[in-house]
């Protein structure tokens, strides 16, 4: 940012860093701006000179989620081959993703459910990161279609499907705490894809 010194960066950094950690551990109603504070070790006027509000800290943390999230998803597919095969795994990587975190889920998914106004621009991230996940299904599904002959309409459907498998698989198996949700999700998945 221009006009703001290394220290005054990397002081922003670590509150995101530490709300970070806070909002997926606790959520983000649960989780308050003293103790954010707190655990930075920072004085209150210092966490106001780089957020107006746990709001905008809030939508600094989905922004930052979001990138590191797809990093996440696209590491755990590239060098996979064909499209088909990044579909499947996708699921396999939901698998280690939500093993790795004891099953706490998505964060956006967490978020939303915690903010109920449509209005709210936390939602709007939300909104803004499935939609990107959403079209990034789509992607991989038109190549497998180009792929294999069909139809670019059928591509978007297929798309639509995997992108609904892999969500419901999500929130599935943080409500059961078991993996067995994405163990049904990518077997559908691999059917329709060999269908």
């Amino acid at each position: 940012m221009v006009g703001t010194s290394p220290k005054a960066n990397s002081k922003r950094e670590d509150i995101v860093e530490i709300a970070s950690r806070l909002f997926y551990e606790q959520g983000f109603g649960a989780t308050g701006i003293k103790q954010i504070i707190d655990e930075v070790g920072i004085a209150k006027g210092t966490f106001y000179s780089h957020f107006q509000s746990k709001e905008e800290l809030g939508l600094a943390w989905l922004k930052a989620r979001h990138h590191i999230w797809n990093q996440w998803f696209e590491d755990a597919i590239a060098g996979k081959g064909s499209a088909s095969t990044q579909l499947i795994a996708t699921f396999d990587f939901l698998a280690s993703w939500l093993k790795e975190c004891d099953y706490r889920g998505c964060a956006f998914i967490n978020t939303m459910a915690e903010t109920p106004n449509a209005a709210n621009p936390m939602r709007g991230e939300v909104m803004s990161h499935k939609q990107k996940l959403h079209e990034r299904f789509q992607e991989l599904a038109g190549v497998h279609c180009q792929d294999s002959g069909e139809a670019e309409s059928v591509s978007q459907t297929l798309g639509t499907t995997l992108y609904l498998l892999f969500e419901g698989a999500l929130v599935e198996a943080q409500n059961f705490q078991d993996s067995w949700p994405i163990d049904a999700a990518r077997s559908s998945a691999q059917s329709l894809l060999e269908n």
